[in-house]
C-alpha cells in the first residue's frame, strides 16, 4: 500500500511513543479502537496545574496511518488547553497527513482518543469534589456561553416541580457572592447556595443537542425522576 509523504514523515518520527502511570491524578488516558478492526490507540495526556496539556504520549497497535495520526496529534496537543484540544477535527488530521480514503478512519480514532483521554482526566478531577460530574462538551459549551453573555461562573439552583419534586436550573453568575459555595472544575466555577448542597450532591451535567438547538441535561441519580435543565438554550 502506498502512503503519502506526509504520512511517512510522521510515521518515521515516532518521538512521542511511550506511556505514563494511569493512576497519576494529572494523567488522562484514552483507549479507542478494536483489535478486530485492526487499530487500537492509547493516548495519554499529562496536564499541568492549570489544566493545560504539558505532554502527550501514545501507543498504537495498528497500521502506518494510525501511528502517523497519533504522532501528529500528540505533537500538536502539547501546550494546548482542554478547550482547544477538543476543537481538533479528524478532517484536519486526515488532511494534514494526506491520508488516502481507506485510511481516513485512523484520524477519527485519533479524535476519539483525545476526547476519551480528556474525559478520563476530568473524571478524576470530578471525583475529588464528589459533587458535580460534567462532560467535556458541556464544559466547553458553558465556557462559550459565559464568554458570549458575560459572567464569572455558573449558578446552580434547585426548583420545586418536576416529576420528583426537584428540578434544576443553570444560570449565569454575574459577580462574586460570598454567601454562596463554589466548586472549580476545569476553570469553570459553579456557585450554589450551601443550603441546597445535599440536593445537588451527585448531579451529572451533559450537553444535549438536537435540531431545535441545545440545552443541558442535569441528572441526579440519588433522586429518582430528575428533570432536564432547559436554561441557556438557544
Amino acid at each position: 500500500m502506498e502512503y503519502s509523504q506526509k504520512t511517512l514523515e510522521y510515521y518515521e518520527k515516532m518521538k512521542n511513543i511511550g506511556e505514563y502511570d494511569e493512576n497519576l491524578p494529572n494523567v488522562g488516558t484514552g483507549i479507542v479502537g478494536s483489535p478486530l478492526c485492526g487499530d487500537v490507540m492509547k493516548l495519554q495526556l499529562y496536564f499541568d496545574e492549570n489544566d493545560n496539556i504539558f505532554d502527550a504520549k501514545y501507543k498504537v497497535f495498528g497500521c502506518v496511518s494510525a501511528i502517523a495520526s497519533m504522532e501528529l496529534v500528540t505533537t500538536r496537543l502539547k501546550g494546548m488547553t482542554i478547550e482547544n484540544a477538543l476543537k481538533i477535527k479528524n478532517a484536519e488530521v486526515a488532511d494534514s497527513l494526506e491520508l488516502i480514503e481507506i485510511k481516513r478512519h485512523c484520524s477519527v480514532l485519533a479524535k476519539e482518543a483525545i476526547e476519551a483521554a480528556v474525559n478520563n482526566y476530568l473524571s478524576k478531577k470530578n471525583k475529588e469534589n464528589k459533587m458535580i460530574t460534567i462532560t467535556p462538551k458541556a464544559i466547553q459549551k458553558l465556557k462559550e456561553l459565559l464568554k458570549e453573555h458575560g459572567g464569572i461562573g455558573i449558578n446552580i439552583t434547585v426548583l420545586s416541580g418536576g416529576c420528583s419534586g426537584i428540578d434544576y436550573a443553570l444560570g449565569y453568575q454575574k459577580e462574586d457572592d460570598k454567601t454562596k459555595s463554589k466548586i472549580d472544575i476545569s476553570e469553570l466555577v459553579f456557585f450554589y447556595d450551601p443550603k441546597i448542597e445535599l440536593l445537588i450532591d451527585g448531579i451529572e451535567i451533559d450537553l444535549v443537542e438536537n435540531s431545535f438547538g441545545h440545552g443541558f441535561s442535569v441528572i441526579n441519580k440519588k433522586h429518582v425522576g430528575c428533570a432536564n435543565c432547559t436554561c441557556c438554550r438557544k
